[in-house]
Formats: C-alpha cells, sequence, structure tokens
C-alpha cells in the first residue's frame, strides 16, 4: 500500500534529522535510523549486569552508571583552579590503563534476562567497580568507552538486546566490539515426535512478533560498525525426553535471512541453531537457506538423519 503525503513527508523529516544528529554526534546515520527503527514500546528499566569471566574479581551490580554521566553536583572535580587534582595528575595513556583494569578487560557482562521488561526498583544497589564512572563527569567521559571496546555483551533474549541499545548512548552503542547470544527467546515446539510417528520434532517461532523483532534486531547489529565478533546460538525448546531426537525446522531461511544484513567481514561471525541439516532430503530442498557465500558461519547442531539406503 503507497504512502500517504503526509506519512512520505514525515518520512523525509524523520530522515533529516537523523542526519543531523549523525553529523553532531559522529554516530553512523544508519544505526540511528536503525534505533528509530526498533523503539521499544515499554520503558526501560535499569537493571543488573554481572561478569561473568573468572578473572575478574569484581561484580558490576547496575548498568546506571555507564548510561548516564554523573550530575555536576554530585561528582567530585578534576581540576581545582585550573590545576589538575588526584588522577588527573597522570598522563592520560596511564589513566586509560588504570580504566582498563577497573572496568573489565575482555570479561563477558551478562545482560539479565527480562532486562527489556520494566519492574519496580527499590533499595538501595552497590555499583561495585562501576562507581568510579560516577566520580566525575571527565572521568566517564574517559573510562565509559572502555567499557564497551574491551568486553563482550551478552544477551539471552532478544528484546533484551533492543531494549540495551536504547538505553545507552548510541555514541557507546557504536563502539561495542563484541556481542554473543544464548538465546532461548526464539523458538518454541512446533510439531511433536507423536505429531510425525517418528522419532523427531519441528520448531516455529515462539510467536507472531518474534519475526519482526528479530529483524530489527539485525539491522542494530548490521549498523554497529566497529564490531568484530558476534555469536548467536540457539537454544533447543525440545523436552529433555526427546533426547536424540531429530529437531527439523521449516522456517530455517527467515530466521536466517536477517544475518545478511550484516555485509562486513567480522573476525567471528557464528550461527548455532538446534535442528538437523535436511538439504540432502530431496523433499525439504525447498525449505532450505542458502548459506553459499554468507559471512556467517552456520552449525546445524541437531542430530544428523540416517542415510537412506536403497532397496
Amino acid at each position: 500500500m503507497p504512502l500517504t503525503t503526509m506519512e512520505l513527508q514525515q518520512k523525509a523529516q524523520n530522515a533529516s534529522r537523523i542526519e543531523i544528529h549523525a553529523k553532531s554526534t559522529g554516530v553512523s546515520a544508519a544505526l540511528l535510523a536503525a534505533l528509530e527503527k526498533s523503539k521499544p514500546t515499554r520503558s526501560v528499566p535499569e537493571q543488573i549486569v554481572s561478569p561473568l569471566s573468572k578473572t575478574c574479581q569484581t561484580v558490576f551490580k547496575t548498568i546506571s552508571n555507564i548510561v548516564n554521566p554523573p550530575s555536576s553536583s554530585s561528582a567530585s572535580k578534576a581540576h581545582e583552579h585550573g590545576v589538575p587534582t588526584g588522577l588527573f595528575r597522570l598522563p592520560l595513556e596511564i589513566r586509560e590503563q588504570i580504566y582498563g583494569l577497573v572496568t573489565g578487560h575482555k570479561t563477558v557482562l551478562k545482560i539479565p534476562e527480562n532486562y527489556h521488561k520494566p519492574r519496580p526498583s527499590g533499595g538501595s544497589s552497590h555499583n561495585g567497580s562501576l562507581s568510579l564512572l560516577q566520580t566525575c563527569r571527565q572521568i566517564y567521559v574517559e573510562s565509559s568507552t572502555s567499557v564497551y571496546t574491551q568486553n563482550t555483551f551478552q544477551f539471552e533474549n532478544h528484546n533484551d538486546f533492543l531494549a540495551f541499545a536504547h538505553s545507552i548512548n548510541p555514541i557507546f552503542l557504536s563502539h561495542i566490539t563484541s556481542l554473543t547470544f544464548d538465546l532461548k527467546s526464539i523458538l518454541r515446539v512446533g510439531g511433536t515426535p507423536y505429531d510425525h510417528q517418528c522419532p523427531r520434532f519441528t520448531v516455529h517461532w515462539i510467536d507472531d512478533s518474534v519475526e519482526s523483532q528479530w529483524s530489527h534486531v539485525w539491522d542494530v547489529i548490521a549498523s554497529m560498525d566497529n564490531l568484530t565478533a558476534v555469536k548467536v546460538f540457539l537454544q533447543d525448546p525440545g523436552f529433555p525426553e526427546w533426547d536424540g531426537m531429530q529437531c527439523l525446522c521449516l522456517l530455517e531461511k527467515e530466521i536466517l535471512r536477517p544475518l545478511w544484513k550484516v555485509k562486513r567481514c567480522l573476525e567471528v561471525f557464528e550461527m548455532d541453531v538446534p535442528w538437523v541439516d535436511t538439504s540432502s532430503w530431496g523433499s525439504m530442498k525447498f525449505y532450505q537457506a542458502i548459506t553459499e557465500g554468507a559471512r556467517f558461519n552456520l552449525t546445524r547442531r541437531g542430530i544428523n538423519p540416517m542415510p537412506r539406503t536403497r532397496r
């Protein structure tokens, strides 16, 4: 259905606004457009970020410190009468090394499941090592970048990624270099072994809204220019007693299509799915995604079908 004159004008105004914002911030217009397109309908709460790396001994209790800069009234001063004080007597190179040690280096920061769902906040929380970012605005500017460039952000829900992307400054979002997804929010069981009358089951989108949300996720990822590594693991929604059975997915093409939005060659780009490779099945060839020339490495970890013997 063609757009109305008013809709075309609104679209042109949005594009102009995004272009102006991109020039003023240094963030790519593509990333700002992707964020505009994927705006969440629910509010974003401040939630916990916890490091998974055993080498990191600190615990990051909230992301509010990296989302919001300190207020001028509550923050310490970097200079007194024009003279550097405390930490700022050290050269910037040394300060950056200190920031890296404090805020993590090659640490996996897990964004908690259901981060996208609003919940009442109550009580006080210990801000851990990220409290450093709240000591003064200059430290916030100098140190917050290392949080994004040196660590990996992990998500268990695709909507949590979208919520997180909208909760931080787009400049910092563009600095992220590594993402991992361990998702159980995409797939559901669509057909049981009893439906097939054989030891296999099928999987589908978990609900009707997921397909568009999944596409928005890859709009944002494709526009993050500093990304070097993306790993995606789709969890098997089947029941434990179905271990050893074949998992089929008739929607493989639809699920993998958004990954093609990533045009750059990343150092690591992996997609791990629970279903079997049925490309050799004559009746299933129509459903198979074309992975030749893809930027990502696809692993189908399902139990491969036994080769058929001719009688």
